[in-house]
Formats: structure tokens, C-alpha cells, sequence
């Protein structure tokens, strides 16, 4: 998502761009640093989100391999497709180069948490994100609109990032999704292998030998405790503005959580999120 990286006790991670891009630049500006390797692991979000980071690597002048790890999908495909090398496992599910757009029309879930929402609109397409209800089909255009813009800039980064015929790589997306073993035959990724095979590969492209001793500095630096345990709290304080925390019970407070992540996803024009689970009771 855009903005700053987040974690919760209840094992929740999300990548923020903001946080990711100053992590690269930080790399890019240490003398020390001669190589980058871009762990992913991410089955996409936030389509605004992954162009940043994918714009900050195309301005970087260092060797970039992206490594993925379980899953870099869609999003996660998007911040890697720009590397100079790209490394999946075989069992690495990547691809889903697509785009879902939309928002979460939410009143129900206002009503049950006791949250009153008032909106002011001027002009036909003006509420197009307000969570209050569904879309009109003035902004259902509007909407499909952005996503075929974003979709047409997500294949065309991807085919120069592949140097292949956009029409090719187009053949190879509409959010289909492949395995990394699948990705490599197709051209979508250039060779098998684990995260230390990344960065073997990044050894190469610095000029290093391959068993060079190197040291290895982690970016962002990893949450201690404290950040965790006290970090980001905006779905409990979206809670708190209709009654006082002590009455939500765990059950709905998840729910909550989960709907605001998501209501920050579809914040955005357009957003690249597949594959994609999404339970609400």
C-alpha cells in the first residue's frame, strides 16, 4: 500500500511504498552498497503503491535482482519486474498481471460498529470512492476507465522490463498466474533459484566472484518489539469514533481491521490485488 510499512501482533504485514522507496534510495546512496537484492513476497495491493516502487528501481544505477519468495503476484510482479534479473522457486506463484479495480460499499458493517457517516457531493461523479454506497454507472465508466489506463501501463512497463512484444506479454497476462517454473519457461522470470542464489547473482552483476565475502545490510531495518506491539492503530481508532473500545468485541474487531486495510486499498484509482481473499461475517 502506499505510505509507510505496517505489522500487527496478529501477524498482519503490509509493504508501504514510502517505506520501501527510502529503503532503496538509502542503498543506492551508500558508497558501501554495490549491489541491491529486492526480496518479494506479496500478492499485490495497491496499483499507485507498486509503480513507485517500480519508478525508484528504474532510477537506481546499481544491479537490482529481485528474489521472490512464496508469492509475488500481480503487485509483487509489478515492483519486480523492472530488476535486472529476476529469481523465483520453482513452487513460486507469480504472474497475475491484471488489474481489479473497485471500493468497499460498507454501510452495513458502519451500522453495526455504530458509525455515522455523512457525505456532500457535487457533481455526478464526485462520491466515486465514498464508502456509502454502491457505484452509479456514470462512475462505473469512469472507473473502468483508470483500470484499463493501469492495466495498459502494467503490460507495457512489463514487456520492456522482458523485452518482449507488448502484444506477447499481454497473451501472458489478464491475471493469469503461474507457477515459478511456468514463469521461467514463458520469459516472465529469468531463473530459477533461492534467495542466496540471488544474491550470488547479485555478486555477478557488481563484478564480484560469486564465494566473495560480503557483507549483507538488511532495509528496512527489521520492527523490534515495541513498534509492534504500539505501531500503526488506525482501524481501532476508526472504531473508537463510534463507542469506546472496551464494548468490540475480538471477533469484530478483526472484522474491522480487515475492512479498513482494504478501504485503504480501494482508496487508490485502481488497484492490483490478485489473488485476494476477502471474508467478512
Amino acid at each position: 500500500m502506499s505510505g509507510k510499512s505496517e505489522s500487527d501482533l496478529f501477524g498482519g504485514q503490509v509493504m508501504g511504498s514510502t517505506t520501501i522507496v527510502e529503503a532503496l534510495r538509502e542503498a543506492n546512496e551508500d558508497k558501501d552498497v554495490v549491489a541491491i537484492v529486492l526480496r518479494v513476497d506479496s500478492p499485490g495491493g495497491s496499483a499507485i503503491a507498486s509503480d513507485l516502487i517500480w519508478h525508484e528501481t528504474q532510477i537506481i544505477e546499481k544491479p537490482i535482482v529481485a528474489s521472490m519468495g512464496d508469492v509475488a503476484a500481480s503487485g509483487g510482479y509489478y515492483i519486480s519486474m523492472g530488476a535486472d534479473k529476476i529469481l523465483a522457486t520453482p513452487g513460486t506463484i507469480t504472474g497475475s498481471i491484471g488489474v481489479v479495480g473497485g471500493k468497499m460499499a460498507i454501510r452495513g458493517l458502519y451500522d453495526k460498529l455504530g458509525i455515522t457517516t455523512e457525505t456532500i457531493e457535487r457533481g455526478k461523479n464526485s462520491g466515486l470512492f465514498s464508502s456509502s454506497g454502491k457505484f452509479t454507472e456514470s462512475q462505473r465508466k469512469v472507473m473502468l476507465n483508470m483500470m484499463e489506463d493501469v492495466y495498459q501501463q502494467f503490460t507495457a512497463k512489463a514487456a520492456e522490463g522482458r523485452k518482449m512484444p507488448q502484444d506477447k506479454l499481454r497473451g501472458l497476462a489478464g491475471g493469469r498466474i503461474y507457477t515459478g517454473r511456468q514463469a521461467k519457461d514463458l520469459g516472465l522470470i529469468d531463473e530459477l533459484g533461492t534467495l542466496d542464489d540471488a544474491i550470488g547473482e547479485a555478486k555477478k552483476l557488481a563484478g564480484l566472484e560469486k564465494d566473495a565475502e560480503v557483507k549483507i545490510e538488511v532495509l528496512p531495518e527489521p520492527t523490534n518489539f515495541f513498534e509492534t506491539l504500539f505501531g500503526n492503530m488506525d482501524a481501532e481508532k476508526e472504531v473508537r469514533i463510534g463507542q469506546g473500545l472496551e464494548s468490540i468485541s475480538p471477533e469484530m474487531m478483526d472484522v474491522a481491521r480487515r475492512a479498513h486495510r482494504i478501504r485503504t486499498i480501494f482508496k487508490q484509482p485502481a488497484a492490483v490485488v490478485m489473488p485476494f481473499e476477502l471474508e467478512i461475517k
